[in-house]
């Protein structure tokens, strides 16, 4: 009995983070395949989008009687995976997109580019060639919101609100990640955000997710195996990127002092500390509105879907 439940919650987890690795087992496979049924339910279309430097998976709807929403998923998880919680309440208001940013799920490019502009660039491309040239809303959850604010950095006359979820905005450092890092005697962020050992994927567990989660080591170990180590190399090489560009990104204002934006952050995330969206506001403190869930970690989306679903839509159909 002890098993089963530990497998139920293991189960949910996986869901939460993504997977449907080529090789994954057969119950991981079968999940991805509801997830996939649920986001062919609440968006009408289904595609693979070619622009001038990727292949784009994209699901979305073209009801353009509702105002349009751009999501943008985060590093550990595939679109329909990331905004599983948001999908049916959002698509009742809203016109859904949902792209897998490139080098996740089933977007891919041959380019080797991994910088955050050339995931906006090549999003913003697909959406012009599916007829979406009104103005849109954007919204991201952690690497995803860094896009999003990239996104409206570079394409701010065609976004109309903006919503950054827990992302590494402006204000995350390397030395705040390698602190992070350290504190919990693992060698570098990237090491937690793609773990490859049980200790690394412990402090995962102990940074992002606020519920308790008691798995046993081999459940542990085939997370990493079948999730996390497939996809590992690409991830550091993303990671090291953003290092090496910390200066750039940190420089950018992403035109927060021109679009209405909303922050919503984990009160608790150990891995994008709310006090990054506490400095966005402060800097940007007449066109941003922050709101944070006080007893949440990096996990806003999945541990608090119905306050997360009520507070955007309001944010999204109140007058600016």
């Amino acid at each position: 009995m002890k098993n089963n439940i530990a497998f139920l919650i293991v189960s949910l987890l996986l869901i939460n983070l993504g997977f449907g690795q080529a090789k994954s087992p057969y119950m991981l496979r079968l999940q991805d395949k509801y997830s996939k049924k649920k986001v062919n339910k609440y968006t009408t279309n289904d595609t693979l989008i070619s622009t001038s430097n990727a292949v784009i998976h994209i699901s979305y709807s073209n009801d353009f009687n509702k105002p349009t929403l751009l999501l943008l998923h985060g590093m550990g998880a595939n679109a329909r995976i990331n905004w599983s919680k948001q999908l049916k309440t959002l698509s009742k208001k809203f016109n859904l997109i949902l792209p897998d940013l490139i080098y996740f799920g089933e977007s891919t490019s041959s380019s080797k580019d991994y910088s955050v502009e050339f995931q906006a660039q090549q999003i913003f491309e697909a959406l012009i060639k599916l007829g979406f040239t009104k103005k849109i809303n954007v919204m991201g959850f952690s690497y995803g919101a860094l896009t999003a604010a990239v996104y409206n950095e570079l394409f701010q006359s065609s976004v109309n609100k903006l919503i950054i979820i827990d992302g590494p905005v402006k204000f995350y450092s390397t030395a705040m990640a390698d602190s992070i890092a350290k504190i919990n005697h693992i060698n570098g962020l990237r090491n937690i955000i793609a773990p490859n050992t049980i200790e690394g994927f412990n402090v995962l567990k102990k940074l992002a997710f606020s519920k308790r989660l008691p798995l046993t080591r081999k459940i542990k170990l085939k997370i990493i195996k079948y999730y996390f180590l497939p996809t590992k190399e690409i991830r550091d090489k993303q990671m090291n990127y953003l290092t090496e560009k910390e200066a750039h990104y940190q420089t950018l204002n992403y035109n927060l002092d021109k679009t209405s934006t909303l922050l919503i952050w984990g009160g608790i995330d150990g891995v994008i500390p709310v006090n990054v969206g506490i400095q966005l506001h402060q800097v940007f403190p007449s066109t941003t509105k922050l709101v944070v869930f006080p007893k949440t970690k990096h996990d806003v989306i999945f541990n608090n879907p119905k306050k997360l679903n009520k507070t955007i839509i309001k944010f999204l159909t109140e007058s600016s």
